[in-house]
């Protein structure tokens, strides 16, 4: 019972203090005492209840506005919160999560100690953290492990303060701040402004100091770590399918372990309270979260109180803000103004408007070689490229490396603002090695030394802080090559291509606006009820048929499609027709197929990575840095992309476009989750379709999470070791469309090549 509620705990309550309502305004319209206690409590961040009665919402406001109060209750004298009666009332439920949070602890550190150099717990001055670190200090010895601070440089003060008394709380616990070498806003200034898109901020300041700290106090070149931290599945959608334990889900040599994963808000409190722990001031101002002062994944709640209480914290980052609103072409104080409170820095998808931003790279295919144009190069390509293998010079630019029993000649060339660097042998690689090599192309290009790659080597033998320098330990491992996907921070954050552009590339860069409709489960129903008549007893207008049209052309249901006399029933079409609207399976295959010839299906699969939720502005935004055609084509092309994941299956049931409810009859919100659980017959017609793409139909399953244009990873989402199970399994039957060899380092996938995709459907 949280005052006045009788159902047990809300997971989304929190306590409202005195400091909140001072700063709304609420001493217009009640009267209260100025104590430590809370006074009523809030559902959400807007919701005011005082003993289980709504009696005022917050709406609207921003960072340079105060909300508007709406009272349902005036003339209210309120009384502080009976806290010890409240923690009494909860007590055993809190208990039984207290003890299992704390078993968990005990038993992944004993089970983790061996496996691991150093314990940290991850400390940011929040409330998760403060709960975090007094349930490890409760289980574990002091000895056992130490507490890291990570300094982003962009704290508010109050976080600081809560450090600090953090320090007095456990005098006996070894507490140490990590900083990355880099000022905050210099990286700002090389990286861009952080955004939803590219939150290169939390790796750079947060994670990658922390990694190499612990590297110094062990004094090791290299250091595996198991990192506790207060990550809650509550706290967003991108959480809310964490697991308790991770292994190398930051960091290759990093194992998070989150002992309060699931966990709510109001037990946190509960928590807190019945402790008697230390609370950063923040919360008593109304934050529901407390993080940097300027944050991309912000809520406009943050916004009203760091804009009222943290400005001086905020000050120079709302500055820099400014200089890129200006840079993009918005020149009124106003319209700055405007455009900084609605968030539209958020969603910053490029470098167009970056100091520095743009397309560094060229890349040229001239018969078996492959030349790289580098445009005002930051590090020397030659250093950078002792990371591909066994590099021998035999001249002033000039020499070969020896990579996978292959070598591969090269010579750069240096111009007044370029490098060039033909690689000879290269245009017949395999295609991990032509990745490794645009890879070390981007590096030399854009390194601005933030250090993401150096906390990635296994070996200390990467140094990037001020000049990149690889030392003769290197393995050539890679993993310097690949950030989670990326092979650099920077050049994925500021350039305006997607990191390399080719000059042999005579793909048309069509952008397909399906007369901005989206193809509707009932429309394909009615298609698939009668192919042959529908043409003509079809009941939609002309340009939702001409959309439909394009949809079935590109999902290659039917073939021309341009016109009415052109149309023909494929055999696919026939039968998904039979396989109907309500099989999972049909909406596979035709996502498949469109990845392969829709454009904007094609970009969205490509461009946009899997977790991430963005508003169709967003999107329309960052599509331009493809695509350069008008805005408004652009809007209607993803006009019709929601169309087609909002109304159809594909969107929610596969998770492959969720809307999310923001107060609208139509989503303008995706949410790019994935297909966990997909059905494996989809998942094997993908992999024919990419192996009749490539004409190899023998590949790893390490090479569908490299990067590809198609398969299960890039359509799907489907995580690595579901995809392992499903070939498994797949494999297992005796039809002979697939074997396997996956065992210890081995991920060989063998696919039948005198079977084609469309045989697949057979098994249905």
């Amino acid at each position: 019972m949280v005052d006045g509620y009788d159902t047990g705990v809300r997971s989304d309550v929190r306590p409202v203090f005195y400091e909140e309502l001072d700063l709304l305004g609420f001493e217009r319209y009640w009267s209260y005492p100025k104590v430590e206690e809370p006074l009523l409590w809030a559902i959400g961040s807007r919701r005011y209840y005082y003993r289980g009665e709504l009696v005022a919402k917050a709406e609207g406001g921003g960072l340079f506005s105060k909300p508007e109060l709406k009272i349902h209750r005036t003339g209210l004298t309120l009384e502080p919160v009976k806290v010890e009666t409240m923690i009494d009332k909860n007590g055993a439920l809190l208990q039984g999560l207290v003890q299992k949070s704390l078993k968990f602890i005990y038993q992944t550190y004993t089970r983790q100690k061996h496996k691991v150099d150093i314990v940290a717990v991850a400390f940011s001055g929040g409330k998760d953290s403060i709960v975090t670190l007094d349930l490890v200090q409760r289980v574990l010895e002091p000895n056992q492990f130490v507490v890291v601070f990570g300094d982003t440089g962009m704290e508010i003060s109050d976080t600081y303060y809560a450090v600090e008394a953090a320090k007095r709380r456990w005098p006996h616990l070894s507490f140490y701040t990590a900083k990355s070498a880099k000022d905050t806003l210099t990286s700002w200034r090389e990286m861009g402004p952080p955004s939803r898109i590219h939150r290169w901020c939390c790796s750079v300041h947060k994670s990658v100091p922390t990694l190499l700290l612990l590297r110094k106090l062990l004094n090791k070149p290299s250091a595996n770590a198991m990192i506790i931290d207060g990550v809650r599945n509550e706290e967003s959608s991108g959480r809310a399918t964490y697991p308790s334990l991770t292994l190398g889900g930051k960091h290759k040599t990093q194992i998070n372990a989150s002992p309060i994963i699931t966990w709510n808000a109001a037990e946190v409190f509960l928590y807190l309270f019945g402790r008697r722990l230390l609370l950063n001031k923040a919360y008593r101002y109304g934050a529901t979260r407390v993080g940097c002062a300027v944050c991309p994944m912000a809520s406009v709640w943050w916004d009203i109180i760091s804009g009222s209480v943290y400005w001086q914290d905020m000050r120079s980052f709302i500055e820099e803000l400014c200089s890129y609103a200006i840079s993009s072409g918005i020149h009124h104080d106003e319209e700055i103004k405007k455009y900084i409170e609605k968030g539209s820095w958020k969603g910053r998808a490029g470098g167009r408007y970056v100091s520095g931003g743009g397309n560094r790279v060229i890349e040229q295919t001239s018969n078996d070689k492959v030349i790289f144009s580098l445009r005002y190069p930051a590090e020397d390509w030659q250093e950078w490229a002792k990371t591909l293998g066994h590099v021998v010079r035999t001249g002033i630019g000039q020499g070969y490396i020896e990579r996978g029993g292959n070598t591969y000649p090269y010579f750069v060339q240096k111009n007044d603002h370029s490098v060039t660097v033909e690689v000879g042998g290269l245009a017949n690689a395999d295609r991990c090695t032509l990745k490794a090599f645009r890879a070390v192309a981007l590096k030399s290009a854009y390194c601005c030394h933030c250090q993401a790659c150096e906390a990635e080597c296994p070996v200390g033998a990467l140094i990037t802080c001020e000049q990149v320098h690889i030392g003769d330990e290197c393995q050539a491992c890679g993993r310097c090559l690949d950030l989670h996907g990326e092979p650099c921070l920077t050049a994925k954050s500021i350039s305006t291509s997607g990191g390399g552009l080719s000059m042999n590339d005579n793909h048309k860069m069509v952008l397909h606006t399906y007369e901005h409709f989206g193809m509707e489960k009932g429309w394909l129903a009615a298609f698939f009820a009668s192919p042959f008549n529908w043409i003509n007893s079809n009941t939609l207008g002309n340009r939702q048929l001409d959309a439909m049209l394009l949809w079935l052309k590109h999902a290659e249901l039917i073939l021309g499609g341009n016109t009415k006399n052109t149309f023909n029933i494929t055999n696919l079409g026939e039968k998904l027709a039979r396989l109907g609207v309500d099989n999972l399976v049909t909406w596979a295959v035709i996502w498949t197929n469109l990845a392969r010839n829709s454009n904007a299906v094609k970009w969205y699969l490509t461009a946009i990575p899997w977790g991430v939720t963005m508003t169709k502005a967003e999107l329309v935004c960052k599509m331009g840095e493809t695509y350069s055609q008008s805005e408004t084509t652009r809007r209607n092309a993803m006009t019709a992309l929601f169309g087609l994941l909002l109304k159809t299956p594909l969107g929610n049931e596969l998770g492959l476009g969720i809307g999310i409810n923001q107060g609208k009859r139509i989503s303008n919100v995706l949410y790019k989750k994935g297909w966990f659980e997909p059905d494996p017959l989809a998942v094997l017609y993908s992999l024919y379709r990419y192996a009749e793409k490539t004409s190899r139909y023998e590949f790893t399953v390490h090479e569908l999470y490299e990067g590809t244009d198609e398969g299960p990873y890039t359509l799907f989402g489907v995580p690595q070791d579901a995809l392992i199970g499903i070939v498994k399994g797949l494999s297992a039957r005796d039809d002979s469309l697939i074997r396997v060899d996956i065992v210890r380092d081995l991920d060989n996938i063998f696919l039948n090549h005198h079977n084609k995709s469309i045989e697949v459907l057979d098994c249905v």
